[in-house]
């Protein structure tokens, strides 16, 4: 039986005013009744029912317009909880968050190929459970689970997912397998969605109604928020900015298709290209890497860099441009106010962010739209995070 939290039993009136105090809390009963245009009895009877149930709560005094000062109202961000749940392709990381996306607490274990759907599920449930115990946080504390996991996800009729080859396992009825095994609601997104929704809830998006949020990392995908939510089209995977073609005569990405931007700035096509070069290169360059080639890793070549290796640094530029020709046609489709650029490639140098900028300089019509800010992102495990905030934004929208 899955268990329902206080919050998700209120209307969406009553859930409408819990979200609209948490954004611009503190303010008092009448401001909120006219800025919500609810009227005062009405919101007098649902802010009780809110402070009653430690949903909202009273702090201080307001500034007086004539007559008595006004109780203040807040949000009480310890009144629910959310769990985030990242499944990759070499770990899981589950997390506990209060509703302003605090880490409470944080739990990875490192998974191999040989795991199963079974044992991946075995492994959230004992997580969650191990967090639940240590924080004493109460099950009905919990709004729900929210999951990030590779795209593209296609969703069939039966409610089934499709991952990509994910654990060796295709059309896999992963929510209703893990709504029994942890009875709670579930969630599930792909990570760049998810990871997008954690810098609208908690990051560099908060005061942003539409932006474009890019994870580069061992793939690359992208997150499109639009008044304020999450942007999936008609067949739910609008965004994949990763398989947008680059160069038509290209190599052969994984999804069949041929120059895919994927094919040039994922983590593996960027070891392979350093690789190539590195065996061209000075012994100078040489010193500074392991002899085994096969253990170079991307944190490797951003501490080259740091050293003054030539071939390093011209990597990390030449993943700026890439990333900047796939952002500047994004940004020529969509016109978002702003992009912002995670995951552990997009978020790692300052090189590329600036050889990005310079990219849109050149590739994107129109002046506004070559002024449109570019950020790298500053959340610590984004998609976790954005599971949990997955959760929080289906409870509030």
């Amino acid at each position: 039986m899955i268990k329902r939290n206080i919050i998700n039993r209120y209307s969406k009136n009553t859930r409408s005013v819990i979200k609209y105090v948490r954004e611009k809390g503190p303010i008092s009963r009448a401001d909120l009744s006219v800025q919500m245009n609810i009227s005062q009895p009405t919101m007098t009877r649902i802010i009780e029912k809110l402070v009653k149930a430690k949903i909202l709560k009273e702090k201080g005094l307001g500034t007086s317009s004539g007559g008595r000062r006004p109780i203040l109202l807040e949000f009480n961000k310890n009144c629910s909880y959310a769990i985030g749940v990242e499944l990759g392709r070499s770990d899981i990381k589950v997390a506990l968050t209060d509703l302003e996306g605090n880490l409470l607490s944080f739990v990875m274990k490192e998974t191999t190929q040989q795991y199963t759907i079974k044992d991946i599920v075995q492994l959230v449930e004992d997580s969650i459970n191990s967090i639940l115990y240590k924080t004493e946080v109460e099950a009905s504390y919990i709004l729900g689970v929210g999951v990030g996991m590779p795209g593209p996800l296609n969703e069939t009729g039966d409610g089934r997912l499709s991952p990509p080859n994910f654990y060796g396992e295709h059309d896999v009825a992963l929510k209703d397998i893990l709504e029994n095994k942890l009875s709670f609601p579930v969630t599930i997104d792909n990570d760049a969605n998810v990871a997008a929704l954690a810098e609208k809830w908690f990051g560099n998006g908060m005061e942003i109604e539409n932006f474009a949020y890019i994870m580069a990392d061992v793939g690359v995908g992208s997150g499109l928020i639009i008044h304020n939510d999450i942007y999936r089209g008609i067949n739910g995977e609008a965004g994949e900015l990763g398989h947008s073609t680059i160069d038509v005569f290209g190599e052969k990405c994984t999804c069949g298709n041929y120059g895919c931007l994927e094919t040039f700035i994922s983590l593996s096509a960027i070891l392979n290209r350093f690789k190539k070069r590195l065996k061209l290169s000075t012994k100078a360059e040489h010193s500074m890497f392991h002899q085994n080639t096969n253990l170079i890793t991307f944190e490797d070549i951003l501490s080259a860099s740091k050293k003054g290796s030539t071939i390093a640094s011209q990597i990390l530029e030449e993943i700026g441009l890439y990333l900047g020709v796939g952002i500047a046609n994004l940004i020529n489709l969509y016109a978002p106010e702003t992009v912002i650029i995670g995951g552990k490639i997009g978020s790692s140098h300052p090189i590329i962010i600036k050889k990005t900028e310079e990219i849109l300089q050149t590739r994107v019509t129109g002046i506004r739209g070559r002024n449109t800010k570019v950020f790298q992102s500053d959340l610590q495990n984004g998609v976790v995070l954005g599971a949990a905030a997955l959760v929080i934004h289906r409870t509030f929208y």
